[in-house]
């Protein structure tokens, strides 16, 4: 279905949104002054969002990842909330718009994914959510110019049938999407910012590439780190992946970079596995779901134990070692609660194996473990053991 003749090139209403007037545009200005706007000329609006601090209406927003994180998943997810008008991730859809997924990559599940995300959340019924699985080169201008009347048909069948506007493009994965030369580079990062925003911005609709993270999650979005500086909201999916089984666990979303929204982890999710029907050899079919878990604290701020300190870890093995072999029942200082415990004189040759150094020379060596057992014999009573002296001997024993 083509656009209609009525339409204008531009379907996107944008009278609505103020922009600061320049200083110097009534006559006799200083014709120096062009462009620049004063202090109080022109009053702050407040931020629009598609999702309520967490999406703006337009720009570009990246959500990003690790690989088996639930990216397009959390992405379809999305679609989902915006076509129905319901929360995503708790956060209030502000405005209900359709989503055009770009699919470079995986097209061939997203009838799946979509189908069982609609049939949890939107009872089955249709959605104003399409895709595209032939994406052209995304990093050729002409290309992109090619693609808006393209956007544009696609934003009015949405109008047509939903009554919705187009409000988020989605390129899935920016990888694929872009033939890049090089990642790192940072001009070329930015040339590829633009060409989002000139698909997003003929119809004020919220461009939102999907990409991946380096090698650990610490390195955050893989490439040039213009892709983050010149991205208006990052979305950041969160898990612990065990590289050697594929297994992942403990996946969250969170917010990290917002130019108008408070920074932080949302929520944890897990993926759900919904039956779509059987195959030929009766064997079920169907994709995941995102299933947040919003009565559950994200794993990102959950606190994690801290690591006992190398001094401690040795004494903790030391003593149990030596317990097997030298323990026995005392009383402490010779009349208190009877406790089974070693000497320190008696853990001191387990302890000396069991705590390495990097010191070459021996008398070094022996110096830095005498002072490494001192400061583990101090931190005891912080990590469960209790130590006294009575009849000449320092004693040991947990508490």
């Amino acid at each position: 279905m083509g656009v209609k003749p009525d339409q204008s090139d531009t379907i996107y209403e944008r009278t609505r949104f103020r922009r600061p007037h320049p200083v110097g545009s009534e006559h006799g200005v200083d014709a120096a002054l062009l462009g620049f706007t004063f202090d109080g000329d022109a009053q702050p609006d407040p931020p629009r969002y598609l999702v309520k601090n967490l999406l703006p209406a337009e720009g570009v927003a990246i959500l990003g990842g690790q690989s088996g994180a639930g990216k397009t998943f959390t992405g379809v997810d999305l679609g989902v909330s915006l076509g129905t008008g319901e929360p995503f991730f708790g956060r209030r859809v502000v405005e209900r718009v359709g989503t055009l997924i770009l699919a470079a990559e995986g097209a061939g599940t997203l009838a799946a994914r979509i189908e069982a995300a609609r049939s949890v959340r939107a009872s089955g019924k249709r959605l104003p959510i399409a895709w595209m699985g032939a994406v052209p080169n995304l990093a050729d201008p002409e290309e992109v110019k090619a693609l808006q009347p393209k956007i544009r048909a696609v934003d009015a069948r949405m109008r047509e049938e939903f009554g919705v506007r187009l409000g988020l493009i989605e390129i899935d994965t920016m990888a694929a999407a872009f033939a890049m030369k090089d990642e790192n580079d940072a001009a070329e990062a930015q040339q590829h910012l633009r060409h989002m925003r000139m698909l997003g911005e003929p119809i004020g609709a919220l461009v939102m590439p999907i990409h991946h993270y380096g090698k650990t999650e610490d390195t955050g979005l893989r490439g040039s780190s213009a892709y983050r500086g010149g991205a208006d909201a990052v979305l950041s999916i969160m898990a612990d992946r065990n590289q050697v089984t594929g297994e992942v666990t403990t996946r969250s979303l969170n917010l990290a970079k917002s130019r108008w929204a408070e920074e932080g982890p949302i929520a944890a999710f897990a993926l759900r596995f919904v039956q779509l029907g059987t195959d030929e050899d009766g064997d079920a079919y169907g994709a995941c779901v995102v299933e947040p878990k919003m009565d559950e604290p994200p794993p990102s701020t959950r606190k994690a134990p801290q690591k006992d300190p190398l001094p401690i870890v040795a004494l903790k093995g030391a003593f149990d070692e030596t317990l097997l072999t030298h323990g026995r029942d005392v009383q402490v200082r010779g009349a208190g609660e009877t406790v089974r415990a070693i000497t320190v004189e008696e853990m001191r040759p387990e302890f000396r194996r069991r705590y390495a150094t990097a010191e070459t020379d021996g008398d070094k060596a022996a110096a830095t473990i005498r002072q490494a057992l001192k400061r583990a014999l101090s931190a005891c009573p912080k990590h469960g053991f209790k130590t006294a002296a009575w009849n000449g001997e320092e004693w040991l024993w947990r508490a």
